[in-house]
């Protein structure tokens, strides 16, 4: 039996409905009191704000079920009597830490713009914001309480639309978080009643709630909803709001357990253990990218444990060094399992690679993808497989090139230890180029580590802009 946390808002229910009682507690409280019981293990597994779950302690999160949006959440806002153009100060309500840490990064971030002067940031206790919502003061709240708000308040600002419209990437609000050792068949169990409660929403809700629960919330956990997460931790963390930079998922279920194929697959490339052709084929056709990204990123830091992420901007036309650099090319009609097989042979034949890059076939990432034969998924999962197959190379290598940085950014989340190089015609060019890419390097949440090198220039050059 588990002690299972969740809250009583309506945006919870669907995955908490189903959940077996009489084989599990179920403990209700609003999100601060769930996150403090968690931490002081009150419970062993609760449905947390993802900022508690990424500054709480060493939590593991539950995949595919979440409470996120993809857009207007209706339920997460900022609130005044007037404009954010007059406000002076805004009251972050206690009630979700997830919420406030949003808030602030917004603030800071798209909605600094339309503030006219500086705004005085003040933390209030749990539903203690809207009451003091008055003429310039505005306020942050959330849940049921930010549906029911009061006439006055006209002026109202979706925060989790502000973040779509920011990062073109879901939120994820809340997800089932616990400690590392937490039971596999409750971890089982919360994805099954959670599908199962979603599935159900539209019997189970009618109204107001059902086109809430259908159009406003996203409650599934999958790859886009991860990157956003992701996203938010690596900005979130980078300005000191939130101890962590990620979450990790519960891995594949533990030996003493039944399970599938491809849970037995996972683990063995987690553990090091080179796979043949037929079970990396086996993982590209059936592995989650989530799945994927946590097991490159357990070899990433088992061969490269800092931090520091290395890169080189060239200035001109630069003598070669020796690194040999090999591309897997997505989008071709050559498979990317058969890619890998053929240059980890070579490897093993004497082969001297440095390291491996995946490129976009056709070039620029802004032309490369998008079309259903190469998507930016299908580079990401690329990524993820060349570093766990590519067990005799010792660099995976972002393309900043060929995909942009705000990919290569990812494709550290992805196992590639390294972002790559830059070419540029002139000095400025390679300033702005190496502050462009620590930016990026901190957002994900690693430590940059660039260099600059002088080549011979050459008015033929052209730059590679990092944006």
């Amino acid at each position: 039996m588990a002690r299972i946390g969740t809250v009583g808002y309506l945006n919870a229910r669907p995955l908490s409905d189903r959940i077996d009682i009489d084989r599990h507690t179920l403990v209700l409280a609003h999100p601060a009191e769930i996150a403090r019981q968690l931490r002081e293990r009150e419970v062993d597994v609760a449905l947390v704000p993802v900022a508690a779950a990424l500054s709480d302690g060493d939590y593991q999160m539950v995949g595919g079920v979440g409470i996120g949006a993809e857009g207007p959440v209706a339920s997460v806002l900022l609130v005044a009597e007037q404009p954010p153009e007059t406000w002076t100060e805004v009251l972050l309500d206690g009630v979700s830490r997830t919420s406030v840490v949003l808030a602030q990064l917004l603030l800071d971030g798209p909605l600094k713009r339309r503030a006219k002067g500086e705004l005085t940031i003040r933390h209030v206790g749990p539903n203690e914001g809207v009451a003091q919502a008055e003429g310039s003061v505005a306020a942050l709240v959330i849940g049921d309480a930010a549906r029911e708000l009061p006439d006055r308040l006209t002026h109202r600002i979706d925060l989790a639309e502000a973040w779509f419209e920011w990062t073109g990437l879901p939120f994820v609000f809340a997800v089932w978080a616990g400690q590392p050792d937490l039971d596999p068949a409750v971890v089982t169990h919360l994805q099954e009643a959670g599908r199962a409660g979603i599935a159900a929403v539209p019997h189970s809700y009618a109204g107001a709630d059902l086109e809430y629960l259908t159009r406003n919330i996203r409650h599934t956990l999958d790859d886009k909803a991860l990157m956003g997460l992701r996203r938010f931790a690596a900005l979130a963390s980078a300005k000191g709001l939130v101890a962590r930079h990620d979450i990790p998922l519960y891995g594949p279920a533990e030996r003493t357990l039944p399970r599938t194929q491809l849970d037995d697959l996972l683990s063995k490339a987690a553990d090091g253990t080179r796979l043949t052709a037929e079970e990396l084929g086996l993982l590209d056709e059936h592995a989650a990218l989530a799945d994927l990204a946590l097991v490159a990123t357990l070899i990433k830091e088992a061969r490269h444990p800092s931090p520091k992420v290395p890169y080189r901007v060239d200035v001109g036309v630069v003598a070669a060094d020796g690194e040999t650099l090999e591309q897997i090319v997505v989008g071709t009609e050559a498979s990317v399992v058969d890619q890998l097989v053929r240059l980890r042979e070579e490897q093993d034949n004497g082969g001297r690679i440095w390291g491996v890059q995946v490129w976009a076939a056709g070039g620029n990432a802004r032309g490369a993808y998008g079309s259903l034969a190469n998507t930016a998924a299908d580079h990401q999962r690329a990524t993820a497989l060349a570093r766990i197959a590519l067990d005799n190379v010792d660099h995976m290598v972002a393309s900043p090139a060929t995909e942009g940085l705000g990919m290569a950014q990812m494709s550290l989340h992805l196992g590639c230890d390294h972002l790559g190089r830059f070419r540029v015609s002139d000095e400025d060019e390679a300033r702005r180029t190496s502050d462009e890419a620590d930016r990026h390097i901190r957002e994900a949440g690693f430590e940059p580590d660039g260099s600059i090198r002088q080549g011979v220039l050459e008015a033929s050059d052209s730059s590679v802009s990092p944006t």
